[in-house]
């Protein structure tokens, strides 16, 4: 069955835009926006691997940066979720990939405007392609390929793989986008002549996220040129999945260690299956990763990180000089602190950085990851709201804000689809599970994993100056006193940054 829905809020927006431009309020000067959102993006890689990546550092060099810290849990769907909106979770209504009846959250749940939304109850056009949190493609004015698309599709050789026969209109909007976007994606002939080929062809399920990374970039190279949009937001998600396994044989300790002791890679393996044996087999993990195929290993992230550069120069060639270009991440990686030589794990830290119309050139700085929606709007001469906690980045960007409305918190229709059906969920799920975000029932094993029992404590009302552990996971946060559920970002659902989400003990 299909559905859509509309987002009402922002009409009380253009009232308000009307109002000032009969008072003789002058609107502030707008600019095209795009955002290009790359999952897991860290920081400090981008320096350590500059030299291969022209693209990335003529952007720092050039433009604005900053580190932007982000809320906890660091949970993808939340976060990138609050920087299309400007809210946090509590608000936006997206608590993580499921809830604890293991129901996957979806677009359906959002319960604010996103600048989409916004621009669209002003009259204006986005085109966004592949955005988390996009299904079921909503009406808007432009065009939508939904973070879903790609599942409806067979995206590996694996034969075993989840393939939804389902409503692929759903999954975008108009839906003739659907067969347009059928017809983009890479075909094993491009795979195979890839320089990550070597990945595709060993990375097995869940599939490797090239070709859905490539698809939603080739998506956005054929719409934004002939589109009048003023806004565009494109999102990758390449570099969080293949940092997740490969991450530590970047580190030089964890290649020094592995060095020094052929055999602590195959002990910590057994000691991670031991204890978790439904764990996913990591990489080299029957025989251990000894030196023999260490440099190998270390290749894989900056391998990935140099397409993504070129994702970078693709987008620029394709926007143009006079559109104000983001580059940003939901946050960086490190080595995990109880599996160092075989997983990655979420830093707090993101990538923040602007180039183009309104950007203060060589500006750096911090932000916060609830200050993207605000800049962005401000850029696009729309008021934000007052009741978003971040404001403009104005260190980084020349530009003056119009007066915020009240809210940009909306109702919503009636959506025909239910949340969580369809639209590839058990593909989705799927793939979550191998990297330990859901049980097999599609349950999380917790909003932040393992950090949940290590690091989260609330205060205990009964003992003096003493603490109590956070309680049972399936909630953005966790349970705090009571059994309530303390909102995302606060106190009470904080966790340290640099947890990811991986089966806890």
């Amino acid at each position: 069955m299909r559905g859509r829905y509309i987002a009402l809020g922002g009409f009380v927006a253009v009232a308000l835009t009307v109002l000032a431009a009969g008072l003789g309020c002058a609107r502030p000067p707008r600019t095209r926006v795009v955002i290009l959102g790359l999952d897991g993006l860290e920081y400090n890689a981008l320096h350590r691997y500059a030299k291969d990546l022209p693209n990335l550092t003529k952007l720092l060099a050039e433009g604005a940066h900053a580190e932007m810290e982000v809320t906890t849990p660091i949970m993808s769907p939340i976060l990138w979720t609050t920087m299309a909106s400007g809210y946090p979770a509590d608000v936006h209504g997206v608590g993580g990939w499921t809830n604890g009846q293991g129901r996957s959250f979806t677009g359906a749940d959002v319960r604010v405007e996103r600048i989409w939304d916004a621009l669209s109850a002003d009259g204006r056009k986005s085109v966004v392609s592949g955005w988390l949190m996009t299904w079921p493609a909503g009406i808007i004015r432009g065009q939508l390929l939904s973070d879903r698309f790609v599942w409806t599709l067979p995206m590996s050789r694996d034969e075993d793989q989840d393939v939804v026969e389902g409503h692929p209109q759903v999954t975008t909007y108009p839906d003739t986008l659907a067969t347009r976007a059928a017809a983009l994606l890479p075909d094993q002939a491009w795979l195979d002549a890839s320089p990550l080929a070597y990945q595709v062809k060993e990375y097995g399920a869940p599939s490797h996220p090239l070709r859905r990374d490539e698809l939603h970039l080739r998506v956005f190279e054929a719409l934004w040129p002939t589109s009048d949009a003023e806004f565009g937001a494109v999102y990758l998600n390449g570099a969080d999945q293949v940092s997740h396994i490969y991450w530590p044989f970047t580190e030089p300790e964890v290649q020094r260690e592995i060095r020094l002791d052929p055999g602590a890679h195959k002990r910590q393996v057994d000691e991670i299956l031991r204890r978790h044996p439904n764990h996913a087999m990591p990489p080299w993990g029957e025989t251990g990763l000894t030196s023999d195929h260490l440099g190998e290993a270390a290749q894989w992230v900056p391998d990935y990180y140099r397409y993504l550069d070129s994702v970078l120069g693709r987008v620029e060639a394709v926007i143009g000089p006079d559109t104000t270009l983001l580059v940003v991440s939901d946050h960086g990686f490190q080595v995990s602190g109880s599996k160092p030589l075989v997983e990655g794990q979420h830093r707090g830290v993101a990538v923040f950085a602007a180039i183009g119309p309104h950007v203060k050139a060589g500006a750096t700085g911090k932000v916060h990851v609830y200050d993207v929606a605000p800049t962005v709007y401000a850029l696009l001469g729309l008021p934000a709201a007052a009741d978003m906690p971040g404001k403009v980045a104005t260190d980084l960007f020349d530009v003056v804000p119009l007066a915020p409305i009240a809210t940009r918190t909306l109702e919503r229709g009636v959506l025909e689809v239910g949340a969580g059906a369809s639209a590839g969920d058990q593909a989705l799920k799927s793939q979550l599970e191998a990297l330990g975000y859901v049980d097999e029932d599609g349950k999380p094993l917790s909003a932040i994993g393992e950090s949940r029992r290590k690091m989260n404590v609330v205060a205990d009302p009964n003992a003096a100056g003493g603490t109590t552990p956070e309680a049972a996971p399936g909630s953005p946060g966790g349970a705090g006193p009571g059994g309530a559920a303390p909102p995302v970002g606060t106190p009470g659902g904080a966790t340290s940054p640099g947890e990811t989400p991986r089966r806890g003990p």
